[in-house]
């Protein structure tokens, strides 16, 4: 029997997501077959059948609405990877041997075939570490911040002296917490402040100085394709120190033109991580030095096409659509 022909999208996401929604807005127009799985649903809404005789994989994928023969993906978009918490009359060791069970078993699937992934779960997991981020951006030329990671506040108030008082602190992670109105952005660090370290023992984080912005920029790496995109920060008090701290509407948002070396820098930056996609923060300096802060191998960029008119999702529709970096 022949194998089907590989020329589905799956895409891998939250129930609630618009920038999926006009993905499959945009690929269902094109006449495309594209599929959404909501991962949270697994593994009680979906089910996951996986079989090989040792030469290759068959396999489905079932849902409440459909059922894939695997075989027919040809590329997957993935947008969230978290799946449901396993609930139920476990205890905690059960649950904790069910969440491990579940992990796995998406593994097997997301290394079951030859996909093309914007971005492959492992490479993802990789490209967050905000350490090779900064090595890699560092040996690629980038200007970085001067960084301390650590969980010695001794060592935080001698980084505070060391760059004069103008230091600034940001998480690991995303600093929103469910349940409650509390986020942590980018934060810059007081004298005041420094009576209160001895709860990084427990948290560890980031520490930098704090770089001067004459704006911040988001560029946005869709396969060979960059999209720089102006951040007019400095504008409002309240995103001075990270854009997220206002609303995008309140924001001057344009598009900007990369010097050459930067946009490569850009390039080889996803290559060197083996990413399809990448959303880069920058700061431009008033002086015209461009700085590197991170790098987001999942992150949003729907935003960015409303307030520019950038054709972000169509450029990264091609891709899925041919299944290779363009």
């Amino acid at each position: 029997m022949r194998p089907p022909q590989a020329n589905r999208i799956l895409i891998i996401s939250h129930e609630f997501d618009p920038q999926v929604d006009q993905m499959l807005v945009m690929l269902r127009g094109l006449g495309i077959e594209c599929l959404r799985w909501i991962v949270g649903e697994f593994p009680l809404q979906s089910k996951i059948r996986l079989a090989t005789d040792g030469v290759g994989y068959t396999g489905e994928l079932e849902t409440a609405s459909w059922t894939i023969d695997l075989r027919e993906v040809r590329s997957v978009w993935l947008r969230h990877s978290t799946p449901a918490e396993p609930i139920g009359k476990l205890t905690e060791e059960e649950q904790r041997f069910a969440r491990q069970e579940i992990r796995s078993a998406l593994a097997a699937l997301y290394h079951a075939f030859d996909w093309f992934w914007v971005n492959h779960p492992d490479r993802t997991r990789v490209a967050e570490s905000k350490g090779l981020q900064l090595r890699i951006a560092a040996e690629l030329g980038f200007r970085i911040p001067r960084t301390l990671i650590t969980n010695d506040a001794a060592r935080v108030r001698q980084f505070f002296s060391e760059n004069a008082g103008k230091i600034v602190y940001k998480p690991f992670n995303s600093g929103f917490f469910a349940g409650t109105e509390r986020v942590c952005y980018t934060t810059p660090l007081t004298l005041a402040d420094l009576d209160n370290l001895d709860l990084i023992r427990l948290t560890p984080g980031i520490f930098q100085e704090n770089v001067r912005k004459a704006i911040e920029l988001r560029i946005t790496v869709i396969g060979r394709t960059v999209f720089a995109t102006e951040i007019h920060s400095q504008a409002r008090a309240e995103s001075r120190n990270d854009w997220r701290g206002a609303e995008a509407d309140d924001l001057l948002h344009r598009p900007h033109r990369l010097p050459e070396e930067i946009e490569r820098r850009c390039l080889q930056f996803l290559e060197r991580l083996g990413l399809a996609y990448g959303a880069m923060d920058l700061i431009l300096t008033p002086e015209g030095e461009y700085v590197f802060l991170e790098n987001n191998p999942t992150g949003q960029f729907g935003w960015i096409e409303v307030k520019t008119g950038e054709p972000l999702t169509a450029t990264l529709a091609r891709m899925l659509i041919a299944g290779k970096v363009l």
